[in-house]
């Protein structure tokens, strides 16, 4: 599930340390703490969690404190991601009001030193309700003093409110497209969503290219063949945000 790891240097590997390279470009002269990345899509299964969890890894390889935030209260992903079956404990518990301190909450990803996560809880009622609560702010407020970036894994704004809600919060958005996945016509929400500013700084990553139409770095540039630990069995590839 994290193919972004310490010495590994495939060539999906790159294209996440590339678009960590093309985020932090994207927001010069921004906040010396806490920048924040909010990462949607259209509908589900087009690698929302994917993108995070690995985007977070190679933060964190860069030796910044990173905090990946389970934002998707209807259907949480991120804690199963990292291997965390039992996390029963989350943002909801939090936004409820049933746990004082959010940091008591926060848990290492294992294999890093710097990576940790915060899962969404208990599914509530209503979650758009609950994220206008100034709890949302608050926990904004105490983790962009704690972490140096924190990425946001939110439902998909093509079907719910919930990642437009939370653009507020956010300082860079992430719109994630499938190849052989996304609908043509979705694009026209990332596209309203730019030209009515519903979400910051927004980009659009393409994701789930097959090697045999993909193309980018480690296939050429002068690099050798040598270079980069191909993946033979992986069919993922990302191509940068344009």
């Amino acid at each position: 599930q994290i193919v972004v790891q310490k010495g590994i240097r495939s060539s999906i590997a790159e294209m996440f340390r590339l678009l960590r390279t093309n985020i932090q470009f994207m927001y010069q002269g921004g906040k010396q703490q806490g920048t924040t990345i909010l990462i949607s899509s259209s509908q589900s299964g087009e690698g929302k969690t994917f993108i995070s969890v690995n985007l977070g890894a190679s933060f964190a390889l860069s030796g910044e404190d990173t905090l990946l935030m389970g934002f998707d209260l209807r259907k949480p992903k991120l804690s199963k991601y990292l291997g965390d079956e039992d996390s029963l404990k989350g943002i909801s518990n939090y936004l409820a009001g049933m746990v004082e301190d959010p940091m008591d909450l926060v848990q290492q990803v294992p294999g890093f030193d710097t990576l940790f996560y915060i899962s969404s809880g208990p599914i509530p009622p209503d979650p758009a309700d609950m994220i206008l609560r100034n709890q949302t702010k608050n926990l904004f407020d105490l983790f962009s003093e704690r972490f140096k970036y924190i990425i946001i894994d939110t439902p998909p704004v093509g079907l719910v409110t919930d990642g437009l809600l939370l653009g507020k919060y956010a300082d860079v958005s992430l719109y994630i497209t499938k190849q052989g996945y996304t609908h043509k016509g979705q694009l026209k929400i990332i596209n309203d969503i730019y030209l009515n500013k519903k979400l910051p700084r927004p980009s659009i990553i393409l994701n789930g290219v097959t090697k045999s139409n993909s193309y980018g770095y480690g296939y050429g540039y002068g690099y050798g063949n040598g270079y980069y630990q191909e993946e033979k069995k992986s069919k993922w590839k990302v191509k940068l945000p344009i």
